[in-house]
């Protein structure tokens, strides 16, 4: 009799471990999978700016560099939080000169392409939102028992969120953009 409570006690407890394992492994490729969204879309974001940056030249027909420092976006070693705040830069750059230049507001090129890069932005803050209500997800559940058991047996750690800050951090409100 014993045999068979400890039997049924360890198939219960297996089965629970099983449900949050899955749910874990669902919660992480969704994290994977936005990751992947966000980063494409911030390659995209990089191609959009090189290409106005050839438009706004012939339009007000200058040599000069539209955005310095821009090649130093492209270096390998830069994270995905990284090169959103350093592209944001640029962003906000041409935003300044599609207002200054009225050429340019005129242009049907440059209006394409401003039309991108805000779709860009719409994508972007919605990848965002999503990534950070999953990794808040993912971190309350690897916390939970008996999740936490494989948590720190297999030394998996909590997601940060878009902002680098983890959900212990007391300022909820200080996300950079």
């Amino acid at each position: 009799m014993v045999l068979v409570i400890i039997v049924l006690i360890v198939s219960i407890m297996f089965f629970i471990y099983n449900i949050y394992h899955d749910k874990l492994t669902f919660l992480n490729i969704k994290l994977i999978s936005i990751e992947e969204k966000i980063n494409s879309t911030l390659i995209k974001r990089k191609e959009l700016i090189k290409d106005s940056e050839k438009i706004i030249r012939n339009i007000t027909k200058t040599n000069k560099q539209i955005y310095e420092g821009f090649e130093e976006v492209n270096e390998k070693d830069t994270s995905m939080m990284e090169l959103d705040r350093k592209l944001l830069v640029y962003i906000n750059e041409f935003h300044l000169i599609k207002d200054k230049y009225q050429k340019l507001q005129k242009d049907d090129e440059f209006q394409k392409i401003a039309f991108k890069i805000n779709e860009t932005e719409d994508l972007l803050n919605a990848y965002k939102d999503y990534y950070n209500n999953n990794a808040s997800k993912y971190n309350k559940l690897i916390k939970r028992f008996p999740v936490i058991i494989t948590t720190i047996l297999k030394r998996k750690k909590e997601k940060l969120f878009f902002d680098k800050k983890s959900s212990n951090d007391s300022d909820y409100n200080d996300f950079k953009y």
